[in-house]
């Protein structure tokens, strides 16, 4: 579904990512993991389109996506969730799942959606009316997560979605993570949490210097003596 290809993505002189390569399958959970520094993060900005390569390239079913501007990647069904919910404080838990909805292909579904992401976070329902800047940290991240849903993506980015929660709402993410892809959603995780990661992940990737060097089955990588060792201090 997606291939990313011999990706070279540069902040100034500063090179973030060295011929990263990977890809992810229809109905697939990936994970993409490594420390920080390791250029998670700027991966995702080039496939959404807010960073331009020096080389490489960002392909969705054979569609070169790399020089679209990032609304024309959304409008293509690929949504990033960002780290740190970046929502809009001062206005309503409705208002901001509906701006999710904004792009024109997005506007027709609005209320089937909506409704969708109750299903998935009934506690938003709750929560509707109220100002976002109120809610909980877990609840920010619903409602992140929930705005990304909102432009029905085929393929939805998130970027560190435990970020700063209490475990048990880390625990509560996962499973809904994993609900999101039963749903028919191709997830590309981004965590600095590998095991947690990797545990609900199909496959996954490890990013060390902006240079993929693993990568496996979920369940192969939390197995692997370096991720072990180097992630997840066995």
């Amino acid at each position: 579904m997606l291939a990313v290809e011999g990706l070279e993505v540069a902040y100034g002189n500063v090179t973030a990512l060295w011929d990263a390569a990977f890809d992810v399958g229809e109905r697939e959970i990936v994970a993409l993991v490594g420390g920080n520094g390791a250029g998670k993060t700027t991966t995702l900005k080039t496939i959404s389109g807010l960073l331009r390569p020096r080389r490489g390239a960002v392909r969705l079913d054979g569609e070169d996506l790399t020089r679209l501007p990032p609304a024309a990647v959304v409008a293509r069904g690929v949504v990033q969730v960002p780290e740190g919910r970046r929502l809009f404080a001062e206005m309503t838990v409705r208002d901001n799942l509906l701006l999710g909805a904004y792009h024109r292909a997005a506007r027709p579904h609005q209320a089937e959606r909506l409704e969708r992401v109750f299903e998935i976070f009934p506690r938003l329902r709750e929560r509707a009316g109220q100002v976002a800047g109120t809610l909980s940290g877990g609840e920010q991240q619903m409602v992140a997560i929930g705005r990304g849903l909102m432009a029905g993506p085929r393929l939805l980015m998130l970027d560190e979605p435990s970020l700063g929660l209490a475990p048990i709402m880390v625990e509560e993410m996962l499973r809904v993570i994993e609900e999101i892809a039963r749903q028919g959603v191709t997830v590309l995780l981004v965590e600095q949490n590998t095991e947690h990661a990797l545990a609900i992940a199909h496959r996954g990737f490890v990013l060390e210097s902006g240079r993929v060097v693993l990568s496996g089955s979920g369940r192969e990588l939390l197995a692997h003596p370096r991720v072990r060792e180097a992630y997840l201090g066995l």
